[in-house]
């Protein structure tokens, strides 16, 4: 890690609070260890405020202790100044043990100026060592509080630091009497309070005894200790009840230990005033002050409140969404109840006869003959060539029946009207059929979305958990890496785990994130996706459990003999819940026509994948699509979707090859047995399911390849033959000995897709 010190050190309420508790310690230190507490105040303060004013206050308080005290402190003040000038135009960030060495080299005046004897020269090398390991101390204490702030949980070295700098600090003031007055005890009380109500109970307690500690080394009794102890313990307690009591009681404790214990060395008001101030103080301050520090520092109440409100939000979404899907299940069966409702052939057949009987026999002289004494013969006759018409789309005269030939002056007539009303008729079926078509492809999208609504409805109401504990250890643990960690939430829906943590924007690059959320986790995580925030500071980036299974592929594609363009197309998609496809998409024929219509229609289903639509739904879709655009060209869809969490695979075949699957150096072989798309419009996939596994080997090819073979057989040994395992050269491979056996010149497009499970 490398430390930055803050040049600019822009004024704000903490960089205040900074220099207000940075004042106090310094002069309440500078007579300590020749004033070398003081020195490591000053470095901590040089790197977390503006240097400037952290030396006019190093100055100033090392001004009251005497010019010796001014002397050295101003030498150790240049040298530390001259230092952050050179890195400062030099855009360096000094490390930590370089500032070891600009440490020493600071304190190397105070070490060789004015000491006695080796005695003395031994207490400057052990008071110059304390001072620069404070110095340390003091740069993590400042950075943890005052530039960070406590809204962000310390790490672990951090809050050792703290620690030491709480200990040391009492140690400083338990030094500072006012005749019977213990300055300690005008800090100590209003700080067991403030930790018991702002921070809780654990904090409160090694506060106290840490304050005890520091109290303990600097006067050898421990009268103190045991009063922070105390008073810390009934604080924790009482404040919980009312605050007002909790003062109370810690100035009681103080009184009591003072009359049984004589804590103070005397039993009058005066030794009782510290106590009585410092809870007086506690008491004054305003209950909105703490409450407010209390939300500021504590996150959780605010992680807890945002989980609730989005449990709330994923029952009102997935009501909405269940509505939506209703209205779309609605939607679907009314374009199929308007579908099928065209004349039927029978109808028609009538209707040509009738139009027959009131157009070419209207004027005939024969009329009454044939339509009242001859009426059921003149029917059939007419409703014969009528079901011929409407059967062939056009009739001849030679299908006319002969006691109409014989009895009629205008068959001609006759027929020239009924193919007229056959020719309506045809168009007539053929635009009801495509409109129907095109109101059972709605259909079927609109049940589509019905059911992919369905779906988004039932993930968004399943109750998402969290993990308290967990997500505490992780920001820990991501602080302790030095990534700046604000908060983190691990959610867990159905099988699905998911982190999101709100990090510095400086760290997002910051390898570790992976690797400490996956030994939280304990499974491999890797980072989403990264999302902004409002702050530019701060962006939010969402881990997700690493799938079981990886895929790499290779592809080896030739067009057919003569032509430019190959009429076979590709394709190797992942999508957003884990899935793999890998599909392979034959247009039949060859040249740009074949290949504008293979990549049309893997375009399609690749985006209804990425959509969530079902197997089914996608592919009758698409072969609706294939069969109303009327070019009469057909696909073969050759298709793998592998979950890559449990290694399941469809294998999915529309008039394709069979394909292989090599696990172990044993080749299996995957049939399919099934039209390609845009043949007819009610198709049925061939599926088979599979379960694959780390190291299996996937092969699809199209039929310019299989044709090679003959047999997929043959197909099957020579890809048992090949000892490599990259996927690209074994489908560069397979390719070459499908070659071999057409003496190099392909009779159709050829290609070969290989992917391997890893």
């Amino acid at each position: 890690m490398k430390l930055k010190m803050n040049i600019k050190g822009k004024l704000t309420a903490k960089t205040v609070l900074l220099y207000v508790t940075y004042a106090a310690f310094a002069v309440a230190s500078g007579g300590v260890f020749d004033g070398n507490l003081t020195f490591g105040l000053f470095v901590g303060a040089v790197y977390s405020a503006n240097p400037i004013v952290a030396s006019v206050i190093y100055l100033g308080s090392a001004a009251v202790y005497g010019w010796m005290n001014l002397l050295q402190a101003a030498v150790r003040m240049a040298t530390i100044m001259i230092f952050v000038a050179i890195h400062h135009f030099a855009k360096r960030k000094i490390g930590k043990l370089t500032l070891l060495l600009y440490l020493v080299v600071a304190n190397a005046f105070y070490i060789a100026y004015g000491f006695v004897d080796y005695f003395n020269l031994f207490d400057k090398f052990l008071y110059a060592a304390l001072g620069i390991a404070f110095g340390y101390v003091c740069i993590y204490t400042f950075r943890a509080t005052f530039v960070r702030g406590l809204n962000y949980r310390p790490a672990l070295d951090e809050t050792v630091c703290i620690g030491l700098f709480v200990a040391v600090c009492s140690y400083c003031l338990s030094r500072i009497n006012f005749g019977q007055l213990q300055l300690i005890y005008f800090v100590a009380p209003f700080a067991i309070l403030f930790a018991a109500v702002c921070f809780g109970d654990k904090v409160s307690l090694a506060g106290s005894v840490l304050v005890g500690i520091g109290n303990v080394l600097a006067t050898g009794g421990f009268e103190c200790c045991v009063y922070c102890v105390v008073a810390s313990l009934v604080a924790v307690t009482l404040c919980r009840v009312n605050r007002y009591l909790g003062a109370l009681s810690v100035l009681l404790v103080d009184v009591l230990m003072g009359y049984f214990l004589n804590s103070h060395g005397g039993f009058n008001a005066v030794v009782f005033a510290p106590c009585f101030v410092s809870a007086l103080i506690f008491v004054v301050i305003p209950t909105s002050v703490y409450r407010y520090v209390r939300d500021f520092c504590s996150v959780s109440a605010e992680k807890f409140l945002s989980k609730s409100v989005v449990q709330r939000m994923g029952d009102s979404v997935s009501r909405r969404l269940l509505r939506l899907s209703d209205i779309f299940l609605s939607m679907k069966q009314a374009f199929f109840t308007m579908s099928g409702s065209t004349v039927a052939p029978e109808d028609a057949e009538r209707a040509i006869v009738k139009q027959c009987s009131e157009s070419v026999c209207r004027d005939c002289d024969g009329r009454v003959r044939c339509w009242r004494q001859e009426l059921t013969q003149t029917e059939q006759n007419l409703l014969q060539l009528g079901v011929c018409a409407v059967k062939r789309g056009k009739v001849t005269i030679l299908d006319v029946p002969q006691t109409l030939s014989v009895k009629c002056d205008k068959v001609s007539s006759i027929l020239s009207e009924v193919n007229a009303q056959a020719e309506v008729y045809r168009s007539y079926k053929e635009r009801a059929e495509t409109a129907d078509s095109g109101k059972i492809l709605l259909g079927e999208q609109m049940g589509g979305v019905s059911d992919l609504l369905m779906q988004l409805a039932n993930e968004t109401k399943n109750r998402t958990g969290y993990d308290h504990a967990h997500e505490q250890e992780l920001i820990e643990k991501l602080v302790f890496h030095n990534v700046l960690c604000t908060g983190a939430a691990i959610a867990q829906q159905n099988e699905t785990v998911t982190a999101v943590l709100t990090i510095s924007a400086k760290d997002v690059d910051n390898e570790t994130i992976e690797k400490v959320v996956s030994s939280v986790l304990k499974q491999p995580v890797a980072v989403d996706r990264v999302e902004r925030t409002d702050s530019p500071a701060w962006v939010n980036v969402l881990c997700a459990v690493k799938p079981r299974y990886t895929v790499t592929f290779g592809v080896s594609s030739l067009p057919k003999n003569g032509n430019d363009v190959s009429g076979d197309t590709h394709s190797v998609t992942r999508t957003d819940n884990g899935k793999c496809i890998i599909a392979l998409c034959d247009g039949m024929g060859s040249g740009a026509a074949a290949e504008k219509m293979s990549s049309t229609s893997i375009s399609l289903v690749e985006s209804f994948y990425r959509a969530g639509f079902d197997n089914d739904t996608i592919l009758s879709c698409v072969n609706r699509l294939l069969v109303g655009s009327g070019n009469e060209v057909f696909c073969a869809v050759d298709m793998v979707v592998l979950d890559l969490y449990n290694g399941l695979a469809d294998f999915i075949k529309l008039g394709a090859c069979s394909g292989l699957v090599r696990n172990n150096g044993k080749v299996e072989i995957v049939n399919g047995s099934s039209l390609p798309l845009g043949v007819l419009e009610e198709m049925t996939p061939s599926v088979t399911k599979k379960a694959l596994i780390g190291g299996d080997t996937v092969v699809l090819v199209s039929d310019g390849v299989a044709d090679c073979y003959k047999d997929p057989n043959l197909l099957a040994s020579a890809f048992a033959e090949v000892a490599l395992n990259v996927p690209q050269s074994i489908a560069e491979t397979l390719l070459t000995k499908a070659l071999k056996r057409v003496n190099g010149k392909p009779t159709d497009d050829m290609t070969v897709i290989v992917a391997k499970i890893a």
